[in-house]
C-alpha cells in the first residue's frame, strides 16, 4: 500500500528530471562555437554619435565662414564711412577757407574745390613733382624698399595732388613686393577711392593680395568686380586669366 503511494510521487519526479535533462541538452545542442559574435548595441550608437559630432564640426565650419563674411561686409562699409567722413571734413575746411578769403581767392578756392585739390603754389608744384619723380625713379631701378619709404613720405607732405592716386598705388606695389600685403590692399584700396588712372589695375592687385592671404573668396569678388566697372581695360583680362586659374 505504501509503495503504490509513492509511485505517482517517483514517477512526477522523474518527469521533471527529465525535462531538466533535455532542456541541457537542447542548449547544449543550440551553442555553435564557430557562429559570429554578435555586436554590442553598443556600437550603433557610437556610430551614430560621430555623426553627430561631425556634423556639429561641421556646422561650427559654416558659421565661422559666415562670420568672415559678414566681419568682411562690416569692413567694408567701415572704411566707405571713413571715406566720406573725410570728403566732409575736407568740403567743410574748403568752405571755411572761401569765407574768409577775398573774392578772387574765394573764386580759386571754389575752383579747387570742385577739382578736390589742395592749392600749390607754383613752388610747391615744382617741389613735389620733384619727389614724386624721384620715388618713380628708385622704383623702376628697382630700390623697392626706398621707393616705398620716398612715396610714403611723398603721401604725407602732398595728400591731394593730381599724383595722389597714383602715388598710392606705387606705394602698393613696393609693399607687395616687399610681401606686406595687408598694407598692400589698403594703398590699393585707396587708389580705387580716389578712382585715379590706375584704379582698375588697383583693384587687380587687390585680388592678388587677397590670393597671397588664401583668401580666395575675396580674391574672386575683386576680380568680378575689375570685369564689372573696368570691362575694356587690360587689367579685365588679367582679371579673367586669375579667375580661370582659381576654378583649377
Amino acid at each position: 500500500m505504501k509503495n503504490s503511494a509513492l509511485l505517482p510521487i517517483a514517477v512526477a519526479a522523474g518527469l521533471v528530471l527529465s525535462g531538466c535533462a533535455s532542456a541541457e541538452r537542447a542548449q547544449i545542442v543550440e551553442y555553435n562555437p564557430n557562429a559570429p559574435i554578435a555586436q554590442p548595441q553598443s556600437a550603433t550608437p557610437e556610430v551614430g554619435m560621430l555623426g553627430y559630432v561631425n556634423e556639429k564640426f561641421n556646422r561650427m565650419d559654416r558659421q565661422l565662414e559666415d562670420s568672415a563674411d559678414r566681419m568682411d561686409h562690416l569692413q567694408n562699409d567701415v572704411e566707405r564711412l571713413k571715406a566720406l567722413e573725410k570728403r566732409v571734413s575736407d568740403l567743410e575746411k574748403k568752405l571755411a577757407t572761401m569765407s574768409a578769403s577775398s573774392s578772387n581767392a574765394s573764386a580759386d578756392v571754389a575752383k579747387d574745390a570742385t577739382a578736390n585739390k589742395v592749392t600749390l603754389t607754383a613752388g610747391d608744384t615744382e617741389v613735389s613733382q620733384a619727389a614724386y619723380k624721384k620715388a618713380f625713379d628708385h622704383l623702376m631701378a628697382g630700390k623697392y624698399a626706398e621707393a616705398g619709404k620716398l612715396f610714403k613720405d611723398y603721401l604725407d607732405k602732398y595728400p591731394d595732388t593730381d599724383q595722389t592716386s597714383n602715388a598710392y598705388y606705387w606705394l602698393g606695389e613696393t609693399q607687395f613686393v616687399g610681401r606686406k600685403f595687408e598694407l598692400a590692399l589698403k594703398s590699393f584700396a585707396q587708389t580705387v577711392k580716389l578712382e585715379g588712372p590706375k584704379a582698375s589695375d588697383a583693384l587687380q592687385k587687390q585680388g592678388e593680395c587677397y590670393l597671397e592671404l588664401d583668401k580666395d573668396k575675396e580674391a574672386k569678388a575683386a576680380f568680378i568686380e575689375v570685369k564689372k566697372r573696368f570691362p575694356d581695360s587690360a587689367a579685365a583680362k588679367q582679371a579673367d586669366k586669375s579667375l580661370a586659374a582659381l576654378k583649377k
